[in-house]
């Protein structure tokens, strides 16, 4: 079994993969101020409660948006399974003619999307991930990173506005009861997944007409089910992505 990691702002999703196959998947939150003891703790905690055997695990790879948790949680792996991961972009090289001005600037995670996606849909293909930040990438026919545009996730604009905002009470984002708010927690809720559709058709719109050919669009990350309702151009959700994507990745350098 290959274990695939995905280290994120708010969580870190990880999956055991045998060949393209995922057997299990689970998540810890990102604690950036935690110790290398402390995440194996919590992953000696998950694997008993997934009844996973360490010994089974024969290799491991991860992709980053945090980079100072890096060593600490590869240490925690590699002392819990003896095996330490390969990071995308510093151990191994995504397979993906990379576009950007400065291909460096493109994370490691958007870059992992791009391969899965291709992958599995072929070309050209649109991500729309629904993350801490919501991203739009856009690979090419030929499977060509050709770049993509970045916004503030809708969860991150909920915090936001209930933080800034004193009067405004604490709620999650779930469906809405109506377009038409009639109490302030169901405006708020509207306001954001309506708000927040109509953006992301916007862009899907924009980034169509560059394309000469019609483009699979498909949606990952956290609010992805939630959202795709309300976007009729999502017709594809696969919210494994990421890290079928480093599996993939894994499964070519092997």
């Amino acid at each position: 079994m290959i274990l695939v990691i995905d280290i994120g702002n708010t969580n870190i999703k990880l999956a055991l993969f045998s060949g393209r196959r995922i057997l299990k998947h689970f998540r810890l939150a990102t604690d950036k101020k935690a110790s290398a003891k402390k995440y194996k703790r919590r992953l000696s905690s998950l694997f008993a409660r997934k009844k996973i055997k360490r010994s089974q695990i024969k290799g491991a790879i991860a992709c980053s948006v945090v980079p100072r948790i890096n060593n600490v949680f590869s240490n925690a792996v590699f002392s819990l399974c003896r095996e330490k991961p390969l990071f995308l972009g510093k151990d191994i090289i995504a397979p993906i003619k990379n576009l950007y001005k400065r291909p460096s600037q493109v994370g490691q995670d958007r870059l992992a999307n791009a391969f899965g996606a291709y992958n599995l849909y072929g070309g050209p293909v649109v991500i729309v991930d629904f993350g801490t930040a919501l991203t739009f990438d856009l690979v090419s026919e030929k499977g060509e990173y050709l770049g993509g545009i970045i916004v503030p996730g809708p969860e991150i604009a909920l915090k936001a506005l209930i933080k800034n905002a004193d009067l405004l009470p604490y709620l999650t984002l779930t469906k809405p009861v109506a377009f038409l708010g009639r109490e302030t927690k169901e405006s708020i809720r509207s306001g954001l997944v309506y708000g927040y559709s109509f953006l992301v058709e916007g862009i899907l719109s924009r980034l169509k007409a560059q394309l000469k050919r019609r483009p699979k669009i498909v949606a990952t990350g956290g609010a992805a089910s939630l959202m795709s309702i309300y976007c009729p151009s999502i017709k594809d959700i696969a919210p494994h992505l990421t890290l079928q994507g480093l599996n993939e990745i894994y499964i070519g350098h092997k």
